[in-house]
């Protein structure tokens, strides 16, 4: 049981950490690099919900192999997977649909003057997006290390 509980820990910081990893530095730079800026930006805004979606899965399974598999639990492993969960909860159900909100009002604003404000706002929001996506990938990429320490190959 123990092998299992620890497979399924790995295995989802792995799909976590990939997912981020892929998304981030070659699908988004791709599609964006392909389309032109507003189908991108539709064609982002469907993966988004799936992205987050997969990182709900992943920081809950990683949160529960945690408590099951250690006999002792790390405040440092505890910790970043805390992060982990702040920071995919935080983007995937606070600012992702703020954003998505946005992005349909700035499509319906009638006027430049009007679009402006909600622009600058969406900005905002996509700059702290990133910021929390970085936070994630980094405290994931933390975990692993912590976790391989442990590891006997």
């Amino acid at each position: 049981m123990q092998t299992l509980i620890g497979f399924l820990h790995l295995l989802s910081l792995a799909c976590w950490i990939g997912a981020i990893v892929f998304f981030s530095f070659f699908a988004a730079p791709a599609v964006f690099k392909t389309l032109d800026r507003p189908q991108a930006g539709e064609l982002v805004g469907v993966l988004f919900p799936r992205y987050y979606f997969l990182g709900y899965i992943c920081s809950g399974i990683l949160l529960l192999t945690l408590l099951l598999g250690a006999q002792v639990i790390s405040v440092w492993k505890l910790g970043l997977v805390a992060i982990i969960i702040l920071g995919t909860f935080t983007a995937g159900m606070g600012i992702q649909p703020r954003a998505r909100n946005l992005k349909a009002q700035i499509k319906s604003a009638d006027s430049e003057a009007s679009r402006k404000p909600l622009e600058a706002r969406f900005q905002t929001l996509h700059s702290l997006s990133v910021k929390l996506n970085a936070m994630v990938l980094f405290a994931g990429l933390a975990l692993l290390w912590l976790t391989a320490r442990g590891l006997a190959l």
